[in-house]
């Protein structure tokens, strides 16, 4: 199932290329994390990753693909929901960016980016 538009499938890092796409980002914010347990080998998919941050709730996956496939789902059900979340998100950062001691004033539309 094809993501909307301006939702991508990502690295965790610009500076592992050639890891698997992991993330779910929409404007540079990461929706959707897949990761695999370091004990058990175990997929999991954190759901609305810019709301929680690391640690948020998350969903069991049978395996990588099956992973990919819920979290392209999900996204599509949630679509309009992410997209009015990413714009909060936007709007925050453009007005850090515009005058840094907003930061202090301001507050993150989620409570954890600082």
């Amino acid at each position: 199932m094809p993501l909307p538009p301006d939702f991508c499938w990502t690295t965790r890092s610009a500076s592992l290329p050639d890891d698997a796409p992991t993330v779910i980002a929409c404007g540079g914010v990461w929706v959707v994390v897949l990761m695999q347990r370091v004990n058990d080998g175990i997929w999991i998919a954190s759901l609305d990753r810019h709301r929680h941050g690391p640690g948020g709730p998350f969903r069991w996956c049978t395996s990588y693909e099956q992973g990919r496939v819920g979290a392209e789902m999900w996204v599509t059900r949630q679509e309009t929901r992410l997209r009015e979340d990413v714009a909060k998100i936007e709007a925050y950062r453009e007005a850090v960016r515009a005058n840094r001691l907003a930061r202090l004033h301001l507050k993150p539309p989620f409570g954890w980016e600082e």
